[in-house]
This record gives structure tokens, C-alpha cells and sequence, in this order.
């Protein structure tokens, strides 16, 4: 049988993901497609979980990666009600920006045999007369495939998903120079950001990001910029005094839901922030991003033929598998979201921080922050 032919749209952490652990089997042929020139710089606070970690590990990156990254030993929480905490994990989270993840995993899969083809904008999926994907339509031509990985971010120009969403809007900026810890992120829920956060993030080179996340239907989502300027005034300004701003505020949607829609069919599938999985309560998508795209590749290696595709049961195996991994997750999210919200856990929150329901707190941030194993202390 031939390898099949394996076009993925988009070289994020997710399609790079696919590519690689397709291209490390050395059983399919891998092109990768991009509207840009890598590397690119890409808006995103860039903060990788410890789960994000095991997942670059299996890809073989961390060891690349490791010079090129901030460190996270501790996390600062503010809730709305203005309890705080402070946060340390055994294991680190890093802080890669995407200019460099995103150009590692692609560089690393074409290393790997893939082929990477920048500058080429997907402008739709190709179908034959049994509406099946064929290949896709570039805006410099036709390209034929057995099959389409579908990583082209939030929101998909080709997602067939018809599942409730919600839109979170961010704005971010980056300084160098800050008073800020350079191993501690900080993450504010101010009641503004309606359920969401401020965040700041150590960047290596003496950089930190700073941003906000908040709901498009939110009161203050549309003097986006002015609440970021109050914000940063409130609970930033000692941080980033005599600090020199680096390139200027920026900002992108994300799609969240607590679902998962139609991520897979005979001869297409959808990874990452395309198949909407982020998380509701802190939208992070890196780690999502980089599991979906290894999951599929597995998938694909293990059920995909190129002259059948995937057999029904083999679209509702992906479909199953994937809602497995991610929905506590999407729920345990949705909680943070809502009790973020809430009179009545802003009234009880001390009681939640220093008394007996601290482990369930502890347990509920390593299962957001998808570290399955390290533990969490005060």
C-alpha cells in the first residue's frame, strides 16, 4: 500500500505537532502549509504548561527549546475579591514565544522528511461528488491529498463544527526591563474582565508579556485598549515603572466551548484551536494544541488508508478519544470561569484559600494546568 498523501493546513503548535510525529513514522507524505514565512512572530502569552512540556518531550524538542525559554517556579493568583495566592508547582511551566516554538516543530518535522510550503494561503477544501475532502485550494493552485489536517487556528476557515461557542477577545503588550520576579507569572481575575484574567509572564532575554483575557460579550470588550491602560495602572504600574516597552499592544480572538463538535470525517481532521479546543477558564490552547496534533498522527497512522480514509467507526473512535481527553478539562475550566462570577464565592473565598477545601482549589489548578503528576503547595 502507499504512503498517503497528507496535506496539513497551518504550521502552529498543533499542524507542526501532526507534521512531526507523522514525519518521525516515515509512513506518510507530509506537506505543511502556511500563510506566512517562518519564523513569524505570532500575538500569544506563550506560557507552556508542564503538560505542554511532556508533550514536547515525546516530540524530542525540549532539549532544543531549553535555551530559548523563561521559567515559571511560581504563580501569584488574585481573585476578584482580592484574595491571593501564591503558587508553587513541582514541576516548571516555561515560557517559549511563538516565534521560536512554532518555528522549532516545523523546522524539526522537515527535518524529519515533511514538506514545508510558506507563503501559500488555503483558501478551501477541495471535495469530490460525495462531498469528501480531496485536497485544497491555494491561492497559488490546486494541491491533491488523501487526507487534510485542518490546523488553521481560531476561528477555522474550513470548521464544519456547529456547536455553541464563545469568542474571548485578548490585547497584550511586551516590556523589557520590568521590577517583576524573573521565575513568577502573575494572573489577576479582575471583576472587569467578567470571569477572565490580566496576566504577566517571564519571557526569556528580560522580557515579560503582559495581557488581558476577556469575553467579546463582556460590558468593557469594546474599549479594549483603555481597560488594558487601567488595568496596567492598577495592578501593574511598580512592575513596569522605568521599563521600556518592546513593539507595540496586540491582540487576537480565541473560541472556546465546553463541547466537542465535528473534529473528524473520512478524509479530514481537525487539531487545535481549528477543532476549538481551548480551555473555557484560562484559554490555553498551546497544550491542546500540541496533544491534538500528536493524537491525530497516531490516528492517522493507525486507522487511515488512502484509498478507504477513515471508516465510520474510525471518525467516532477520534471523536471519542478526543472528548475524553479534553472535556474535564473544558468543565473544570467553566467552573473557574463561573466562580470568578460568583457573589457568593467572592464572599467565601478565604474560607476557600485557607481552610479545608484548599486540596480541592490545588487539585482543580493542576488539572487546568494539565499537570496530572506535579504537586501544588502553598
Amino acid at each position: 500500500m502507499r504512503k498517503p498523501k497528507v496535506v496539513i493546513i497551518g504550521a502552529g503548535p498543533s499542524g507542526g505537532a501532526c507534521a512531526l510525529a507523522l514525519a518521525m513514522t516515515g509512513r506518510s507524505e507530509v506537506t505543511i502549509l502556511d500563510k506566512s514565512r517562518y519564523p513569524r512572530v505570532k500575538v500569544c502569552g506563550s506560557g507552556l504548561s508542564p503538560h505542554a512540556l511532556t508533550m514536547l518531550k515525546r516530540l524530542g524538542l525540549l532539549e532544543r527549546l531549553d535555551g530559548l525559554s523563561g521559567r515559571i517556579r511560581e504563580m501569584r493568583a488574585v481573585g476578584p475579591g482580592g484574595f491571593e495566592i501564591v503558587l508553587r508547582t513541582g514541576l516548571e511551566a516555561w515560557v517559549v514565544p511563538r516565534v521560536e516554538l512554532d518555528n522549532s516543530i516545523v523546522q524539526t518535522a522537515v527535518a524529519f522528511g515533511a514538506r514545508f510550503q510558506e507563503d501559500t494561503k488555503a483558501l478551501a477544501l477541495l471535495r469530490d461528488d460525495a462531498d469528501q475532502v480531496r485536497g485544497v485550494k491555494t491561492e497559488h493552485g490546486e494541491i491533491e491529498a488523501d487526507l487534510v489536517v485542518c490546523a488553521d487556528g481560531s476561528p477555522s476557515r474550513f470548521s464544519r463544527d456547529q456547536t455553541p461557542k464563545t469568542t474571548i477577545r485578548t490585547l497584550m503588550g511586551w516590556w523589557r526591563g520590568c521590577a517583576f520576579k524573573d521565575d513568577a507569572a502573575q494572573m489577576i481575575w479582575d471583576a472587569r474582565l467578567a470571569g477572565y484574567y490580566a496576566w504577566v509572564f517571564p519571557e526569556p532575554g528580560g522580557i515579560h508579556n503582559i495581557g488581558l483575557t476577556i469575553p467579546e460579550s463582556a460590558a468593557d470588550a469594546g474599549r479594549l485598549k483603555e481597560l488594558f491602560q487601567e488595568l496596567l495602572d492598577r495592578h501593574f504600574a511598580a512592575g513596569i515603572a522605568g521599563a521600556d516597552q518592546v513593539g507595540k499592544w496586540m491582540g487576537h480572538p480565541g473560541v472556546i466551548t465546553t463541547t466537542v463538535g465535528r473534529v473528524a470525517e473520512a478524509r479530514a481532521i481537525w487539531v487545535g484551536e481549528s477543532a476549538r479546543l481551548v480551555c473555557p477558564g484560562t484559554v490555553e490552547g498551546i497544550s491542546f494544541a500540541l496533544e491534538s496534533g500528536v493524537a491525530a498522527a497516531r490516528h492517522i497512522d493507525g486507522y487511515f488508508g488512502p484509498h478507504r480514509g477513515f471508516t465510520p467507526l474510525a471518525v467516532r473512535g477520534y471523536q471519542a478519544a478526543t472528548a475524553a481527553r479534553t472535556l474535564p478539562k473544558f468543565w473544570a475550566g467553566e467552573g473557574l470561569v463561573r466562580a470568578m462570577v460568583s457573589p457568593t464565592v467572592r464572599a467565601l473565598s478565604h474560607v476557600v484559600v485557607d481552610g479545608p477545601a484548599r486540596p480541592l482549589l490545588d487539585r482543580a489548578i493542576r488539572q487546568l494546568l494539565g499537570d496530572n503528576d506535579g504537586r501544588i503547595g502553598a
